[in-house]
């Protein structure tokens, strides 16, 4: 049994030596009890220097007892060098959190319980070799050393820690929690001498108690990630590199020579810089790079580095294309490695606000800090080329800051890159001075060929080729290919969409093999034009991709065919398409893992541009036509019953509408640069006529029209009049406003009511959805594949989840309460961390009054001791100022004055009872007005406050004498004589003080009645300059009273007005999915803490505008009252 103890605690030693390095085991091991002491000093005195000194003693009773007992448990444990783990660590952790006062504090404190658990082996230092229990206790207490030691260094080596600290230190400090609990049990065996059973009790409690809180704060950090998720909304890389990882699924060995070259080698082994620039000619392998060698270092980098992270941009694609999209990506996937750091973004979300990671400054100093406590970066990023030139210098700008910072640091805490891209002009010029590795010809030959031969072998078994047919196939095509694999791929695909073994043997034509990659798209849009039922939807579909807005879904592209305008009609089951993307436009199109197209790369839409295959102008011109006339039909008329809308719904007629009503005005801006031709012109006019007339809404306020808005009427006016242009001007203005609005108005429109059909459609479609089968109407399933499974959809055109959506309601209510009040709380468990604030200024406030305020009054210093008073004992009166006491004067010489004074009932002091010092009328016959009291000393402004405590020590001495009872005697007289002078010199003194400030008066009075008499009264007629007339509206305004009305704060009533609603409708979505039936346990429970949170707002304000309405009665009673007696001749209307 004592083995497997000491077995277990070596495993838990060797699992701190391993987290800390061997740099820091060795900085450990080196570390004596003297070095400790000497760092001890010296940051006591530099905190000194300093003026926060914090109490370092704290640290002496766990010092003291470590080095009395250290080398005895070092033998109990059969550990050499143990103390070093002990002092190595301290050291290092002093040292570092000095320099922040709370993190220096809580140290301090944790050392303190540690020292007080060991304090009690001092009692049982004879048990410690004889008693099993006693060892086992301490053992397990030095393992929780170790586990506090562990935990506090990997927290406090972060190189940016002190950045993060106040919003990680409440979940690092959670972690302590469980090791000192644990601690402080070790105690109660030396203490109380349990027994094995109660020890063993006391031990599986308090595991309990820490699973339990450890399961809390996972939950938490749970949600926050879910939140921070939702605000970064990244691009799926995860995804992209599943679906670039099966590119080479057939052949698990193709582009792996990359791993064996000599420069990825030097790099990886840090022989060379810390960046590497994978390159290559456009074509030569540049798919295979994104698809392949990426991919492949990407698995090769996971099994080599703490954090491996990658991105692959796409040209045209915002998740892919930018800055901002590349940084929220590298978040998140830090995030994933490094939970610990949640706390902090969480926190800066909260601060900066939640509406939208839009901010670059924001996402420059979020990587900063996350990049540098992230330990080893490694960084893969691919397809650099297809950022706009903007975008990629500020992308480099960034890789290259953070790697010249890795410089300067240690191997394991630096970041290393790799930037895959095909060479041109502008990245060499940027990456001019870093090592490249350029991909030939050559370097691709195997992995093409071995590619050819796998599609070869599908070509011939779909064919029923021979051996030599195969082979012969192969050759041709890796002939041709020419090194190329984009080329290779699509000539590939090409072959194998053949429909006879005859059309296949054409294209194998030598003559038909395409060698360039635009004869390549050439040769497939050729066999496109030769079906002739499919080639127009084929156009249709490559047209709509060409110029779509965004990605669009199979399901969008299906609802958009099914629209029939002439018939005014959506006919999803008569006129979608049965083939799908490939049969109709064969390898031009791949459908991603979330169902949307897109072209299979971005030379294939240069080139039908280029070609003009595709008339960008005149397809914009037709799906603008398309998404206004579908707006104009009769499904979107708001007098249809909600009976007629759920039909529609369940027949696919609003599957396109997310798209339509976003990117109507973009289709119509793109398609009218240029003049167009009459029957356009007439076709617009016409369906923007009807949609104007179904939806349009006169305005409130005067709308700014845009340059551009003008541009578009001037060109359908050129072919005739408009009548309803005037309209679509204030329509077309204000959708680009809501468009481009981050604010509420993205969810409103001022001229039409489109935001009002949504959201109406949109409540219906929900509705539907969780009534399910049960009403027979139709299946869950079957309106999934119209609406997707994202149904919850945000109502602001602007955001991104308009589209996108989300899969509960509940997290459509927590994502439109960051549009509103972006502005959180962070503070755990705090009741409005699950509201938020409307503005920044708002937030800043409730974490002043509610959290700051209560952190400082937690970690404030104690207030300055009261000095012990100065007691006479004579006159048993208490000084609490040395120099009123030597100055007080009493009569020493009376040995039993102090009996008198301490048990006469009469007054000692005109006007104070002499018990209780409560003012009292006397009839002493010693109570002369012209003498001295001591309320007219504290009332004396030449006196200073020291001056008026000794003066009133003396006057009260006197007056002590004066009311004594054996009266009259030479002390009584001598007493008289002494407060009579004293009263003259004190009174002379304020009067020789008062005199210049009285004179100053008596002139300015004398200057006014000047001024007056100087004024004489003009009539009106005669008035010829405002001189005249000054000084008698002066008199007036002087002699007026305002009376200010009760101030109501705005912030405060807007949030009552708020709760109040969100209440209402709270209440009435709870009774709505009550009735349903069908809410879990954990949504209802979900639903009643949001309403309590929303309730006690509403209280909140409830009661403030109960008190702010009794004021306001309060201040119209005051008015009336003046009315009345005729101090002002009108009132405030109420």
């Amino acid at each position: 049994m004592a083995t497997e103890k000491i077995t277990s605690f070596q495993l838990a030693l060797d699992s701190f030596k391993s987290q800390s390095g061997p740099i820091l085991v060795r900085e450990f091991e080196m570390t004596s009890l003297a070095a400790l002491k000497r760092s001890i000093v010296k940051i006591e005195r530099k905190q000194a220097t300093e003026r926060r000194l914090q109490n370092m003693r704290r640290l002496s009773k766990f010092v003291d007892i470590m080095e009395r007992h250290g080398e005895v448990i070092e033998t109990l444990l059969n550990t050499t060098n143990l103390l070093g783990f002990v002092w190595g660590p301290m050291k290092f952790l002093l040292q570092v959190a000095s320099s922040v006062s709370e993190a220096f504090n809580e140290l301090l404190d944790t050392y303190k319980v540690i020292g007080e658990s060991l304090e009690l082996l001092e009692s049982c230092n004879g048990l410690i070799d004889g008693n099993p229990l006693v060892q086992r206790a301490v053992e397990s207490m030095f393992h929780d050393i170790l586990e506090f030691h562990k935990t506090a260094v990997a927290y406090f080596r972060k190189p940016m820690w002190k950045q993060v600290f106040q919003a990680t230190w409440s979940t690092y400090k959670a972690k302590f929690g469980p090791v000192v609990d644990s601690l402080k049990r070790h105690r109660q065996v030396f203490g109380d001498r349990l027994t094995f059973a109660q020890l063993e009790e006391i031990r599986v409690e308090g595991v309990r108690s820490a699973d339990a809180l450890k399961k809390l704060r996972k939950d938490e950090t749970m949600r926050q990630l879910r939140e921070i998720q939702c605000w970064l909304n990244s691009a799926d890389v995860a995804s992209d590199q599943e679906s670039f990882r099966s590119v080479r699924s057939c052949n698990t060995q193709a582009g792996t020579w990359i791993l064996r070259h000599k420069i990825y080698c030097a790099w990886k082994e840090r022989i060379a810089q810390s960046m590497l620039w994978v390159n290559g000619i456009p074509g030569a392998g540049i798919v295979l790079m994104k698809t392949i060698l990426t991919s492949i270092m990407v698995e090769d980098c996971l099994k080599c580095y703490q954090s491996t992270i990658w991105f692959y941009f796409r040209s045209g694609d915002s998740q892919r294309s930018s800055f901002l999209s590349f940084a929220a990506s590298i978040i998140a996937q830090l995030l994933d490695k490094n939970s610990d750091l949640i706390p902090y973004v969480f926190e800066e979300m909260c601060r900066k606000g939640k509406r939208a990671f839009s901010s670059e400054p924001i996402a420059k100093e979020l990587l900063e800090v996350m990049m540098r406590n992230s330990g080893q970066v490694c960084i893969i990023l691919d397809g650099l080329d297809e950022c706009s030139k903007i975008e990629r210098k500020k992308i480099l700008q960034w890789i290259r800051l953070m790697s010249e910072h890795s410089q300067n640091r240690d191997s394991s805490e630096s970041t290393i890159c790799i930037l895959v891209s095909q060479r041109d002009a502008i990245t060499s010029k940027a990456l001019r001075d870093i090592p490249s590795l350029e991909i030939t010809s050559k370097d691709t030959r195997d992995d093409i060929y071995t590619y050819i031969r796998s599609r070869g072998s599908e070509v011939q078994k779909k064919f029923q080729l021979g051996d030599e047919i195969t082979k012969a196939m192969v050759e041709l095509v890796m002939e041709k290919a020419g090194g190329m694999f984009l080329l290779a791929k699509l000539v590939m695909n090409n072959l194998y969409c053949q429909v006879s073994p005859g059309d296949l043997y054409k294209e194998l034509n030598t003559k038909e093999i395409p060698t360039q990659l635009d004869q390549a798209y050439e040769r497939i849009l050729n066999n496109i034009l030769e079906e002739q039922a499919s080639r127009n939807h084929a156009f249709q579909l490559l047209g709509w991709l060409v110029c779509a807005k965004r990605r669009l879904q199979w399901r969008e592209i299906q609802g958009a065919v099914s629209i029939d305008l002439e018939a005014e009609d959506v006919d999803f089951e008569g006129r979608q398409w049965i083939l799908d993307s490939r049969d109709l436009c064969d390898s031009l199109v791949e459908v991603k893992t979330d169902g949307s197209l897109e072209l299979v790369h971005a030379t294939a839409k240069l080139f039908l541009i280029r070609t003009n295959f595709i008339d960008v102008r005149q397809v914009e011109l037709r799906m603008a036509s398309l998404c206004v006339g579908y707006l104009a039909l009769p499904g979107f008329e708001t007098f249809l019953p909600d009976e007629s809308v759920a039909d529609l719904i369940s027949a696919g007629y609003y599957t396109f509408l997310d798209y339509a009503v976003c990117f109507w005005s973009s289709h119509l801006q793109e398609g009218l640069k240029r003049t167009i031709d009459r029957q356009d012109a007439m076709m617009l006019n016409e369906v923007l006529s009807k949609f104007l007339e179904s939806h349009y809404r006169h305005p409130a306020k005067e709308i700014k029209i845009p340059s551009s808005a003008f541009e578009i009427k001037r060109r359908i006016e050129e072919h005739g009049p408009w009548s309803t242009s005037e309209k679509f001007l204030n329509a077309f203005a204000s959708t680009q406003n809501q468009i481009s609005c981050l604010t509420r108005d993205a969810a409103t429109n001022e001229c039409l009511d489109i935001p009002d059909v949504i959201t109406r459609i949109r409540k219906i479609l929900e509705k539907t959805t969780s009534e399910n089968t049960t009403n027979g109407r139709t299946d869950s399933r079957v309106l999934y594949s119209f609406y997707g499974h994202r149904l919850y959809e945000c109502p602001r055109m602007s955001c991104e989840f308009f589209h996108q959506g989300f899969e509960t309601v509940q997290q459509r209510e927590s994502h439109l309460g960051k549009h509103d009040r972006a502005f959180e709380c962070s503070f755990p468990q705090c009741y409005r961390a699950t509201i938020g604030f409307s503005s920044k200024r708002q937030l800043e406030k409730h974490v002043a009054d509610t959290h700051e305020q209560k952190a400082r009054e937690m970690h404030s210093f104690p207030s300055k001791r009261t000095r012990i008073a100065l007691l006479c004992r004579f006159c048993k009166e208490e000084f609490q100022d040395t120099r009123a006491y030597r100055m007080h004067d009493c009569t020493r010489s009376s040995p039993k004055r102090p009996q008198n004074v301490k048990t006469t009932d009469k007054p000692l002091i005109p006007g104070v009872e002499a018990t209780t010092g409560e003012s009292k009328p006397t009839n002493s016959r010693w109570q002369d007005p012209g003498l001295l009291t001591i309320d007219e000393i504290d009332n004396m402004p030449h006196l200073g406050n020291q001056e008026k405590i000794a003066h009133k020590g003396l006057v009260r001495n006197l007056w002590k004498i004066l009311n004594d009872g054996n009266r009259p005697s030479a002390e009584h007289e001598m007493a008289h004589t002494r407060m009579t002078l004293l009263s003259q010199r004190l009174r002379d003194a304020q009067q020789a003080y008062q005199e210049p400030q009285l004179a100053l008066q008596q002139q300015e009075q004398t200057h006014d009645t000047q001024v007056e008499q100087q004024a004489e009264w003009v009539p009106w007629n005669k008035v010829q300059h405002f001189s005249q007339l000054l000084s008698s509206i002066q008199e007036r305004v002087l002699g007026l009273t305002f009376y200010a009305p009760p101030d109501i704060a705005d912030e405060l009533i807007e949030n009552w007005e708020e709760a109040q609603a969100q209440l209402s409708e709270f209440d009435e979505e709870i009774e709505r999915r009550q009735s349903q039936g069908d809410m879990a346990r954990e949504e209802i429970q979900g639903y009643v803490d949001r309403r309590r949170a929303i309730a006690r707002i509403f209280e909140e304000g409830q009661e403030f505008v109960q008190r702010f309405t009794e004021e306001q009665e309060t201040f119209k009673a005051l008015w009336r009252k003046k009315v009345g007696s005729g101090e002002i001749v009108f009132i405030p209307s109420a």
